[in-house]
């Protein structure tokens, strides 16, 4: 049996927070736990995949982008709502609420007729998945002890190796379904979420116990509307800033909302005290602020290997999504692995300093190797780097989660899980969107200078045979080759896998050179992180208290 007691609390407070589960009874809220974020997990696998199905069936192949955004924004606003009101109301309550939230979401996306309405549907969703995601990691604090929690946290990324195969083989089947029990194929991408969720609530409402605790507290309404307001605007930018143009004045009016919502929020938040959404109080203590800096940069790295690698693999290397997605499955093994070893190293030595500074060193080395990958970088060469990254961020993720945890009393895990989280999320977005654009801009630059300069002569006898052939395949691209200089037409690229290879080799090269920019980008935010991860701290031991923060401002009384 396993005694969980929480370390922080005065010696009158200490009987009220310790309780005891069986290792049967850790199995089964487990059980629960993960079905949940296989939950999350798979659905944003599975719509992916069938997405552009589903655009053309309600007529909004315009609109695909509102979809992925709203689910964004949903799930990135909700992140430190759940934190804040699970340590005042429980991990339990809010848990379920999250998934009913998730699942009414995805019952209303799977009855959607306009992709506006399904990008409502998807916000809610987004809603309810920011709780599936986020709140695991703090149920397992109050579940087990601090040496432990690496052990079950490797668990966690098992479930995204699940959904990351299962998932758009899924989506695929169900795009390609005409009808499934008389309802259209699609929908179902979105109402299979209905049985699996229901089987996590009935697993985690019977066997989940966690101490009580429902405390007086006053919610901050005013705090809350500020997040709203600091962080939609930013996400949306993000995600539709290639499109409306980083320096075009609806991005300069989305930039100017952000930055009034954040200096309203940060007043707020001081004024409001112990009482804020967001307390400033924890980033007074050194581990949450290092935490959450190192996992912003963590969030690029991960999010930038998982789009921007697969995206290599089609546009250079001419593989399929599906074997490109196939070909992360050596980064996600890697994470697994190296997240079930940094576990047991954990539990048996208690320090995290050595591992943190190892895992990020690795990514970060990692991602700089990536931008020396070219057009005939041999696959296993890729396949190597895939499994080196994912071994890194399978330690680093452990050790952050961590060493923000260990920063904190127990009455406020769920907070600070939350701003590491909201961290980690913002981190992949802005780096996916920047260094997406950087990978374009870079890759078409080179291959307009390669198309409209000096030709080789190999390229030369190419486009004088297409040009007197004007076979199907190099037509394609021929029709994206403006006269006069102007620039290649890169909306689609499509024409690459059916035109001839000689002719497509600027367009090659091109992205690859992009692509090495992008990589080269992510290696230097990570060695940020890297640098900042020597301020680790070790763990506090479990029968010592974690040292008190500054003393905050005190509370808004009006």
């Amino acid at each position: 049996m396993r005694h969980v007691t929480d370390p922080d609390a005065s010696p009158p407070q200490a009987a009220e927070d310790t309780f005891v589960l069986t290792d049967r009874q850790i199995k089964v809220a487990m059980s629960g736990l993960l079905l949940g974020m296989f939950l999350a997990a798979l659905d944003q696998t599975i719509v992916s995949t069938a997405l552009r199905t589903i655009a053309n069936h309600l007529h909004g192949g315009a609109d695909q982008a509102w979809v992925t955004t709203a689910y964004l924004v949903g799930g990135t606003v909700a992140v430190p709502f759940y934190g804040k009101l699970s340590d005042i109301y429980g991990r339990k309550p809010l848990y379920l609420a999250a998934t009913g939230i998730f699942l009414l979401g995805s019952v209303a996306s799977g009855c959607a007729n306009s992709m506006a309405m399904l990008a409502v549907c998807r916000a809610a969703q987004g809603l309810g998945g920011a709780g599936l995601m986020s709140l695991p990691m703090a149920i397992i604090a109050d579940m087990v002890p601090l040496r432990d929690r690496g052990r079950y946290m490797a668990h966690l990324t098992m479930t995204w190796v699940a959904a990351s195969v299962i998932g758009p083989l899924a989506g695929g089947a169900f795009a390609g379904a005409h009808t499934l029990l008389g309802i259209s194929g699609w929908r179902w991408a979105f109402l299979v979420n209905l049985p699996l969720g229901l089987l996590a609530v009935a697993t985690v409402s019977k066997a989940l116990t966690l101490p009580q605790r429902h405390r007086s507290h006053r919610l901050d309404y005013w705090g809350a509307a500020w997040i709203v307001v600091a962080v939609v605007p930013l996400l949306v930018v993000v995600e539709q800033g290639s499109a409306w143009g980083w320096a075009s004045a609806r991005a300069g009016v989305t930039y100017a909302v952000t930055a009034v919502g954040v200096a309203l929020f940060v007043v707020r938040e001081q004024r409001m005290g112990e009482e804020a959404m967001l307390p400033l109080k924890l980033f007074r203590r050194g581990g949450i602020t290092v935490g959450a800096l190192v996992n912003l940069t963590l969030g690029v790295s991960i999010f930038g290997t998982t789009v921007g690698l697969p995206l290599y693999l089609q546009l250079v290397r001419g593989k399929t999504p599906t074997q490109s997605g196939l070909l992360l499955i050596p980064f996600l093994l890697g994470t697994v692995a190296s997240q079930m070893a940094t576990g047991k190293i954990i539990k048996k030595t208690g320090r995290i300093k050595a591992l943190a500074v190892v895992g990020v060193g690795s990514m970060a080395s990692a991602l700089l190797l990536f931008a020396t990958m070219g057009v005939s970088t041999p696959m296993w060469e890729v396949g190597v780097l895939a499994v080196w990254i994912g071994l890194g961020t399978g330690i680093s993720q452990t050790v952050i989660v961590l060493a923000i945890q260990n920063a904190v009393p127990k009455s406020e895990l769920g907070v600070a899980n939350g701003a590491g989280v909201l961290f980690r999320q913002l981190g992949g977005s802005l780096g996916t969107a920047l260094f997406l654009s950087v990978m374009l801009g870079v890759a078409a630059s080179r291959i307009n200078s390669l198309v409209y300069g000096p030709r080789t002569s190999a390229f030369h006898r190419a486009l004088a045979h297409a040009q007197a052939a004007r076979t199907p395949g190099d037509r394609a691209f021929l029709d994206r080759v403006p006269t006069g200089g102007r620039g290649i037409d890169l909306n689609s690229t499509a024409f690459l896998a059916h035109m001839d290879p000689r002719l497509a080799q600027p367009v090659l090269e091109g992205f690859a050179t992009g692509f090495r920019y992008m990589f080269f980008c992510g290696g230097i935010v990570l060695t940020l992180g890297f640098v900042l991860v020597w301020w680790i701290k070790e763990l506090v031991h479990e029968d010592e208290p974690v040292p008190a923060a500054p003393t905050a401002e005190p509370a808004e009384q009006h």
